[in-house]
């Protein structure tokens, strides 16, 4: 096995409260009060129905305006039937606030866990459905430079579970499936995306919610990688 692969939130670091609470705090400082739970409700059913965060072939500066308007219109339907006559000068400082050290936190064994790996030899790589201020966030949370390889979906050629991303990373690295591993939280978009184009796939676990489920294989944190890179 030659390289590792990682999916970045909620495998690495996740936000250091629930995304709902940002949403309520920032929006009282534009008089507009709406609980963080019932906010936190409405991002995650927004979320869900959004399209692919995927813009191939655009240039930097309109991947911006592209991830810019797609995180807008998430935003703009979480407080839909809600007066907000300021709504575009507070979406402009939450989006900001969400690149911000601040606000993300790392799980506690990885940097212990990607320093030993790449100590090791492995090529080691991120592959999310992301935009561009994952490079930031990396950056802040002072784990950059432990990858050789940063892909997110904004500007590969597809999102995740589709193979496109998958693929994309591969010839970037030079490595075939059959040498490496992909890691990340999600049954479809990690660990049966991964395994679509022939790479070896783990599912981080952290909640235990697939203990049970044959032929998946799970770790509840990263450190757990040492035991399945010994068996295979």
């Amino acid at each position: 096995m030659k390289g590792i692969f990682f999916d970045a939130g909620d495998t690495l670091f996740e936000a250091a409260e629930p995304i709902g609470v940002y949403y309520s705090r920032i929006a009282e400082d534009y008089n507009v009060k709406v609980d963080a739970k019932t906010l936190d409700q409405r991002f995650k059913a927004a979320f869900k129905m959004s399209p692919p965060l995927s813009f191939p072939g655009v240039s930097q500066d309109e991947l911006e305006v592209l991830e810019y308007a797609w995180w807008r219109k998430i935003v703009f339907t979480v407080f839909e039937g809600i007066d907000f006559p300021q709504f575009d000068r507070y979406f402009e400082t939450l989006y900001h606030v969400f690149e911000q050290k601040s606000t993300w936190r790392l799980f506690p064994e990885i940097k212990e866990v990607l320093m030993r790996l790449k100590n090791a030899g492995y090529t080691l790589g991120i592959i999310s459905n992301f935009d561009s201020r994952l490079m930031t966030i990396c950056t802040e949370l002072g784990i950059r430079d432990y990858f050789d390889v940063i892909v997110f979906s904004s500007q590969a050629s597809a999102a995740k579970p589709s193979p496109g991303i998958f693929v994309e990373t591969l010839k970037r690295t030079g490595l075939s499936p059959a040498e490496t591993v992909y890691v990340g939280d999600q049954l479809e978009n990690d660990f049966k995306g991964a395994q679509s184009v022939g790479m070896s796939a783990l599912l981080l676990d952290r909640p235990g919610h697939y203990g049970d489920m044959s032929g998946i294989r799970s770790i509840s944190d990263l450190r757990g990688l040492d035991a399945f890179l010994s068996e295979i």
